[in-house]
């Protein structure tokens, strides 16, 4: 399977200053962290062009937010280019500048976390191989690189040899390596990592956060928790848009006018917004609502306006 994609970018030293990567202090802030943001590609591309990410980055840093970046997140950055564009090592840096800690998280790190936690691999192994099988559809860079591994789909699929110690990396190393254009391999590894770290022990609700404006990422990010019986779900995630943690960070008074709610969520917008939610007036639960950005903002600030569900 050909791929276009690098792990490391050419121009991986000009962030690297700003960026953590070591796997203890990554594991630290992990676990100090109020809330821990991953973030998907489309709207970290939205949020590192915006003329108010100050207001963003203020606002990650007051509430002690952790941004992450899975290695396949920045693959996509870096696109067939292999290079990041300027802006998003200028906001890698501004996150860093304020005080926010960037944390560039390879997908096999979660295995480390975990291993914090529990004492055999085959236990390890086994959350490994449920989220693979919740996330993984019929036509994927996943399933292409199982069926070309016979022995990396017997391990994963069939729950045979769970006793490895490297099957994490093993996973993760032929999946990105097979990454190709316009695949949905990022939204898919951030729903495996999701899927694995909310049942770290003593994670609680609403820790485990994703900021993506993608609706089909949504979907399957929230389909791969609802698949799970609800006996054996672990901690609960949030899913937020840009219009849905602009009225969650309103909501908790943070500091931003009515333009710069404005301006932040038309950002990458050509007409209307789209936002899945309830107003006042509506019976149906998670009705999709279209409207321009500024009534969404006047609907936003008026009490009971609307409830953003994403």
């Amino acid at each position: 399977m050909a791929t276009i994609y690098a792990e490391i970018p050419d121009n991986f030293r000009e962030i690297e200053p700003f960026i953590i990567t070591d796997i203890h202090e990554i594991k630290n802030l992990f676990y100090r962290a109020e809330r821990v943001f991953f973030y998907d590609s489309c709207t970290f591309q939205r949020h590192s062009n915006l003329a108010e990410k100050g207001i963003l980055i203020h606002y990650f840093e007051r509430r002690g937010i952790v941004i992450f970046l899975t290695r396949c997140i920045l693959m996509e950055l870096s696109g067939d280019q292999h290079s990041l564009p300027g802006k998003y090592i200028e906001f890698i840096k501004d996150l860093q500048d304020a005080g926010v800690k960037a944390i560039l998280f390879n997908e096999e790190y979660t295995y480390s976390i975990l291993s914090d936690c529990f004492s055999t691999n085959k236990r390890i192994n086994e959350y490994l191989m449920w989220a693979v099988r919740l996330v993984k559809t019929p036509v994927s860079t996943i399933t292409e690189t199982l069926k070309a591994d016979d022995k990396l789909r017997s391990e994963i699929i069939e729950g045979k040899n769970l006793k490895a110690s490297d099957l994490y990396q093993r996973f993760f190393t032929a999946v990105r390596g097979n990454k190709e254009h316009e695949d949905n391999l990022g939204e898919e590894m951030i729903s495996i990592c999701m899927h694995i770290l909310s049942y770290v022990p003593g994670i609680p609700d609403g820790k485990l956060c994703v900021l993506t404006d993608d609706k089909g990422a949504a979907g399957k990010i929230d389909s791969v928790m609802r698949k799970t019986n609800i006996q054996n779900r672990g901690s609960r995630i949030i899913l937020f848009s840009t219009p849905k943690l602009v009225q969650h960070m309103f909501q908790e008074k943070t500091e931003m006018s009515e333009e710069e709610m404005v301006s932040i969520i038309s950002q990458g917008v050509s007409e209307n917004v789209a936002v899945m939610g309830i107003t006042a007036y509506d019976l149906e639960v998670n009705k999709k609502i279209s409207m321009s950005c500024r009534n969404l903002v006047k609907r936003i600030m008026e009490p009971n306006g609307i409830t953003i569900v994403f």
